[in-house]
């Protein structure tokens, strides 16, 4: 499996129970995405990093129990990664949670998924490439003996400072996820 994924397994997939939801990629085998989940009830290991939050599984007949539903983020080298990124990580990760408890409740058509294992959504893709690339696009720490050198073409304006560092965000994003896609 190659780098990096979002996935998401929940035990809400409708009659079925437990279903994996995956981005859309011909890659990904449905043996890797279940040994990352059997290994995700650590949190975080050398490539992956998950988080969880219990929800009520409605079975057929009718009985109801607590489940773990996981938000993973795979094929990222943990270990290269400073513990601020880390921290940012699982933040950004739960602030996902409600969404995908939305797309589960809401968005899938499980009785269409029917008893499939991986369920193919888009919107895991664009959470990857919203909100986790941007949290790995940390500002780098300022450098020492710097901090009284200007830019030569500093704006006089504060909103054209402030477009200025939103451009150079995005183009800092998008070589990041340039580097991860090719």
């Amino acid at each position: 499996m190659g780098a990096p994924y979002l996935l998401a397994e929940t035990p809400r997939g409708g009659p079925f129970g437990h279903r994996f939801i995956i981005p859309p990629d011909p890659t990904l085998l449905s043996t890797d995405v279940e040994a990352y989940f059997q290994r995700a009830a650590l949190g975080q290991g050398n490539n992956f990093i998950s988080v969880n939050h219990q929800v009520q599984q409605h079975l057929p007949n009718g009985a109801v129990r607590e489940g773990a539903e996981t938000l993973l983020l795979a094929g990222v080298e943990i270990n290269d990664l400073s513990d601020e990124q880390v921290t940012q990580l699982k933040q950004t990760l739960n602030k996902l949670l409600p969404d995908l408890a939305k797309l589960v409740s809401k968005r899938i058509n499980w009785e269409e998924a029917g008893q499939q294992t991986l369920i193919i959504r888009d919107e895991l893709g664009d959470w990857l490439r919203k909100d986790i690339g941007a949290a790995l696009a940390l500002p780098a720490p300022p450098v020492k003996g710097r901090a009284s050198q200007t830019w030569p073409r500093d704006p006089k304006d504060e909103r054209a400072a402030r477009l200025i560092g939103r451009l150079l965000g995005l183009a800092v994003g998008a070589i990041i996820l340039f580097i991860w896609f090719f």
